[in-house]
């Protein structure tokens, strides 16, 4: 959880950086939530994600 999901994402990214690695952001994976990747090699197969806590998620949409 970030309260501010971006600038968290992009401390992380440049923490990870600085030791080495590659990490690029990635913010519109899914434009309608406020989630944020981090995608590196410092973790294989994974992926670090940046979102504020639940109840600061929007409602889901009903599926019909």
């Amino acid at each position: 959880m970030a309260a501010h999901p971006l600038g968290a994402a992009r401390d992380a990214a440049q923490f990870l950086q600085s030791r080495g690695f590659q990490a690029r952001i990635v913010d519109d994976a899914e434009p309608s939530l406020p989630i944020v990747f981090v995608v590196t090699d410092a973790f294989s197969g994974t992926v670090l994600n940046f979102r504020k806590h639940v109840t600061q998620l929007p409602r889901p949409t009903p599926v019909p």
